[in-house]
């Protein structure tokens, strides 16, 4: 569903020091699979309109899957029982000099996407509290911003709100800088030991790259529900 078409309308969101070129497809790809249906990106840009082109077509799956899922044996019918709509916050103080992040509103809007945006423009230090208490917990929250003090804010003020019942945290370039790697080691540390039953953990790395080069993926377990469908796959 990513043609070529979108690509080009999505390319002047690019930012090359921001280094999203391949996260942005990850992340499209990734909420095809897991479906997350309330979304927050700290740090707006290039991956916002692949997160809004996501959620856009789930919907569009979701609708084909519900009409047609008696045709289909892969499809699971308790899936559509309490789907909730889909939203993406934003929040962004819009200060960065190399960030396309003002440009993603007017670009939700000329493709059709703004009835699935919430662009909230402030500091996210203070804004955990302000987000709408009907759309928590979020399915997935995507952090691409910061340094040490940011890592740490973030997980004490958002870490919380994220779906306990496998909802993802994904974390952009903590591998090899020092506050990220400071930051990163703690996480790894608490989750052998005092956070082992709270979520599962992996980083990934893009090894061509000097900077903004890694994402770091966190599974909430704490109050994770699985079912069995069947013997074996």
């Amino acid at each position: 569903m990513l043609d070529d078409a979108f690509r080009a309308d999505a390319s002047d969101l690019i930012s090359q020091s921001m280094g999203t070129e391949v996260v942005a497809p990850f992340l499209y790809n990734l909420i095809m699979f897991e479906r997350p249906r309330k979304v927050l990106e700290i740090g707006a840009g290039y991956t916002s309109i692949y997160i809004l082109k996501a959620l856009f077509d789930c919907d569009s799956l979701i609708k084909e899957e519900k009409n047609n899922g008696n045709s289909n044996n892969l499809i699971n019918p308790n899936y559509f029982n309490n789907i909730r709509p889909a939203k993406l916050h934003i929040i962004d103080n819009c200060a960065h000099q190399k960030t396309t992040a003002n440009k993603v509103f007017k670009k939700a809007q000329d493709m059709g996407f703004e009835g699935l945006l919430k662009f909230h423009e402030g500091d996210f230090f203070n804004f955990a509290d302000k987000l709408p208490k009907e759309d928590l917990p979020f399915d997935l929250i995507w952090l691409d911003c910061g340094n040490l003090n940011y890592y740490e804010h973030f997980k004490n003020f958002y870490f919380p709100l994220v779906n306990k019942n496998g909802g993802l945290i994904l974390i952009h370039s903590l591998q090899t800088n020092f506050h990220g790697q400071m930051f990163l080691k703690n996480l790894k540390l608490e989750q052998a030991t005092v956070n082992f039953n709270k979520y599962e953990l992996i980083s990934i790395l893009e090894p061509h790259k000097l900077r903004q080069n890694s994402l770091t993926i966190l599974k909430s377990v704490e109050n994770l529900r699985t079912n069995i469908y069947s013997v074996q796959a």
